[in-house]
C-alpha cells in the first residue's frame, strides 16, 4: 500500500486532497499544527489516517514522522489575505523555512516524489492573459506586506526544484488560482460576500468591482493535483490549476442576489496595496492531461452559499 504524507492536511485544500487519496486506498499521514481551524476536518476521517501534530518550523517535530513515506504533498502554509497584511513575518517564516525543513526531512526518508502547492500570486501583476506557466515571476513591491505570501511561494518553488534535483527525487508544482468551496475559511472574498448576505451586514466591496478572477471549485482543483502527480511523464514540471472562466468581482453580486433571493446594494471602497486587477490562468498545459473543470461559478457559488448559510445559522 502506498504511504503518503500530507502537510497541512487539516486545511481546506489539504483535507479535500486527503479524502480523494483515501478513495485511492492510500495510507495517509497528516502533519499539521491546526493553525487555521484546529483539527475538526481530520476528525471526520476517524481512524483512517494517522495525525501527527506538529509545526513545520520545528525541526524536532519532523522527527515524529515515519521515514517509510513514498510521496509527500506539501501544502502546509499560512494563507489568507488578512494574514498577508497582519503577520507578513509569520507568513514568510512558515512558508519558506517550513518548505526548507520539509525537503531536508525528505532527504532522510524513502520518499521519491514531492508535490508543492504554489499560487497564482507568484505572477505578481502579469502581463499576458490568460497567463501561462512561462510568465516571469515577480514581486511588484517588497514594501507591500501583501507580497509576503507571493514571495514565499516563489521561494518555495525554487527550494523545491533545487532540493529535489540535489537529492534525486521527482517534483510537481501546482499554481492554484482562487480555489474556493464549502468550509474554505473566512478570510477570502467568496465567504466574506456570503457572510454579508446571510447576516445582513453592510455590503462593502474592496476595490472598484472591475477586478477579475477565475475561481476554481475545490473538487476541480483536487482533480488537477491528482492528474499531475499520478503521471510519471509529467513529473518535474509546473502547472496552473484553475479555470478559464474569468469574472468581474462586481459580477458576483447578481449571482449572489439570485441565490440569496434578495437585492444587494454594494458600496465600493478603494483598496490600497492591492494585488493584480486581472487574473485568468492559461490551463492549456494541464488540459492536455485530460483536465476539464466541471463546476462553473454559479453552481459552485450556490454550493458554497448553502454550506455557509447552514454554518452561520448555528454560529
Amino acid at each position: 500500500m502506498k504511504r503518503v504524507l500530507v502537510t497541512g492536511g487539516s486545511g481546506f485544500i489539504g483535507s479535500n486532497l486527503v479524502k480523494k487519496l483515501l478513495e485511492k486506498k492510500y495510507e495517509i499521514v497528516i502533519f499539521d499544527n491546526g493553525f487555521r481551524k484546529g483539527f475538526g476536518k481530520v476528525e471526520e476521517f476517524n481512524d483512517k489516517v494517522t495525525l501527527v501534530k506538529g509545526d513545520v518550523l520545528n525541526i524536532h517535530d519532523w522527527k515524529k514522522l515515519p521515514n517509510d513515506i513514498d510521496q509527500v504533498f506539501h501544502l502546509a502554509a499560512i494563507n489568507g489575505t488578512k494574514y498577508f497584511y497582519d503577520i507578513p513575518d509569520k507568513v514568510l517564516e512558515a512558508n519558506v523555512i517550513g518548505t526548507f525543513n520539509c525537503l531536508k526531512w525528505i532527504s532522510n526518508t524513502n520518499a521519491k516524489k514531492i508535490f508543492f502547492a504554489s499560487s497564482s500570486e507568484v505572477y505578481g501583476f502579469p502581463e499576458i492573459f490568460p497567463t501561462p506557466e512561462t510568465e516571469a515571476l515577480k514581486i511588484p513591491d517588497p514594501h507591500n506586506e501583501r507580497f509576503s505570501y507571493s514571495s514565499s511561494k516563489i521561494m518555495g518553488e525554487v527550494i523545491t526544484i533545487n532540493f529535489a534535483k540535489k537529492i534525486g527525487i521527482d517534483f510537481s508544482i501546482a499554481r492554484f488560482h482562487n480555489v474556493y468551496g464549502p468550509d474554505m475559511g473566512f478570510e477570502h472574498v467568496i465567504p466574506e460576500f456570503i457572510r454579508k448576505c446571510v447576516r445582513g451586514e453592510k455590503f462593502m466591496v474592496q476595490g472598484s468591482g472591475d477586478e477579475t478572477r477565475s475561481f476554481c471549485f475545490i473538487s476541480d482543483a483536487i482533480d488537477g493535483v491528482l492528474l499531475i502527480t499520478d503521471k510519471k511523464q509529467m513529473q518535474n514540471q509546473i502547472f496552473n490549476i484553475g479555470t478559464n472562466e474569468e469574472i468581474r468581482i462586481g459580477d458576483l453580486i447578481p449571482i449572489l442576489e439570485k441565490i440569496h433571493g434578495s437585492k444587494i446594494s454594494p458600496t465600493y471602497k478603494p483598496f490600497v496595496k492591492a494585488g493584480t486587477k486581472r487574473r485568468i490562468p492559461d490551463i492549456s498545459k494541464i488540459k492536455k492531461l485530460g483536465y476539464s473543470p466541471k463546476i462553473l461559478i454559479e453552481e459552485g457559488l450556490k454550493i458554497s452559499y448553502d454550506w455557509y448559510k447552514n454554518y452561520y445559522s448555528k454560529n
